[in-house]
């Protein structure tokens, strides 16, 4: 046996999933950024941050126009971006964080520190899947064990650093997390680099085509209705997992009950994601009832809360009810959005469903921060602050049920065969593919 070589394997397979360990700075973001905005940076750049999360729909075709346009003999097509876009990422994660009051200076960090965080962390993501998919050649809708392992630890390091710098020191706990979740990220990265860098092939080819071509090949003729769809169940779910904390601090629950909800969020959601990933290998209406009903269950339990406010019994209890409930449907909706992203368009690459995923996520995310901004907003103009919740989480139903409404509606005929209750149209192909094709 070639201990060697199966000592290298092992390496190169830990290696190529580093990058997940980012999910964790973008779980702090959606659990913990609505409430640090409104005690640092104030509702007026809350009202713009969700033109943070839609900037990168115009900037990810040029990323990858650019990517694929300019092959460095040295680096390769990938490994000059993927460690730049992270040492970018980092700073500027560190740089949203890092706003102590309100004021136009406080607001300015948060915006511009998340913009840039947006883009590059994206362009990160983007690059280091492109380079497992084409050593291990799985695609978007696979989960390597690996993979959930570093997710779970980026999303545990985000938890478990916030609640031990709230106890040192609760007015930096979140500029030192983000400072513990940034290094660490630029630490993998550097891993992952120098674990794969010799192992990827030097492409060949390069894609030509013009900055009207590339919007459209990524945005073109793309099925609308599942888009929508799609978009509004993870949007539904990002509102009430960005509100839950905030709820909690409203509620008056402590900071500890806050982060102990917080961690329920996120255990069920690790643990239901790596069940979906093994047992749901089709879309069914019967994902999205179950969508529906746990954004309803959900909504309707955080609305008790907020209608008996801080005197009901039982608070931190019925929090992490909900908790439980957005954990588990949240799971099951990015599932769903994963296999129903393989059909949203014809003739599509891998590498395009992957940055239409993140993209929509992202856009998930600025939906859930306009609504968060209007619940700020209420608060700030009534002195029932609880009950004020009730307006995002009324709204999270509305998403859920436009989502559930598209997805019901029969798809248009296209060329492709049935499956299940949708048809399947899409060819998808590597990007490896298409450039031998163009060269």
């Amino acid at each position: 046996m070639d201990t060697r070589g199966k000592y290298e394997s092992n390496v190169q397979r830990i290696g190529l999933s580093c990058d997940a360990f980012s999910t964790g700075c973008l779980i702090m973001c959606l659990l913990f950024f609505v409430p640090y905005v409104a005690e640092n940076g104030g509702t007026l750049v809350m009202w713009f941050l969700p033109l943070a999360c839609l900037v990168p729909f115009v900037v990810m075709p040029l990323v990858y126009m650019v990517i694929h346009k300019f092959d460095t003999v040295l680096f390769g097509r990938y490994h000059f971006v993927m460690p730049l876009a992270a040492f970018v990422a980092a700073p500027f994660f560190v740089m949203a964080w890092s706003a102590f009051g309100v004021g136009a200076a406080q607001s300015c960090l948060v915006f511009f520190g998340i913009l840039i965080f947006a883009i590059t962390i994206m362009v990160y993501r983007y690059c280091a899947f492109s380079v497992r998919a084409r050593l291990t050649n799985s695609g978007i809708e696979d989960r390597a064990p690996l993979y959930e392992a570093f997710t779970a630890l980026g999303c545990i390091s985000a938890v478990a650093a916030f609640c031990g710098f709230l106890h040192y020191d609760s007015q930096t706990a979140y500029v030192n997390t983000a400072y513990v979740m940034g290094g660490l990220t630029v630490v993998l990265t550097l891993a992952q680099y120098l674990i794969t860098f010799y192992d990827i092939p030097r492409l060949g080819g390069k894609r030509v085509q013009s900055v009207k071509s590339m919007f459209v090949s990524f945005y073109g003729e793309l099925d609308t209705k599942i888009y929508l769809s799609v978009l509004f169940f993870e949007a539904a779910f990002a509102c009430i997992a960005a509100l839950l904390v905030y709820f909690g601090f409203a509620l008056g629950v402590g900071l500890y009950g806050t982060i102990a909800v917080a961690a329920t969020v996120i255990a069920v959601y690790g643990v239901s994601a790596c069940v979906c990933s093994r047992r749901i290998t089709r879309r069914s209406m019967t994902l999205s009832v179950i969508d529906i009903v746990c954004v309803t269950l959900s909504a309707a339990v955080l609305t008790v809360l907020a209608a008996l406010g801080d005197k009901g019994d039982g608070t931190l209890a019925g929090l992490i009810i909900a908790a439980v409930i957005v954990g588990f449907g949240g799971a099951v909706a990015v599932r769903q959005s994963k296999l129903r992203f393989l059909t949203v368009k014809p003739r599509v690459t891998t590498g395009t469903v992957f940055i239409l995923s993140e993209l929509t996520m992202f856009a998930a995310a600025g939906i859930a921060l306009f609504v968060a901004a209007i619940v700020a907003t209420v608060i700030e103009a009534s002195t029932y602050s609880t009950v004020s919740f009730i307006f995002g989480f009324g709204i999270a139903v509305l998403l859920a049920v436009a989502a559930f409404v598209l997805c019901a509606r029969p798809p248009l005929k296209r060329s492709g065969s049935s499956n299940g209750n949708e048809v399947t149209r899409t060819v998808l192909t590597s990007d490896v593919d298409s450039y031998s094709q163009n060269s």
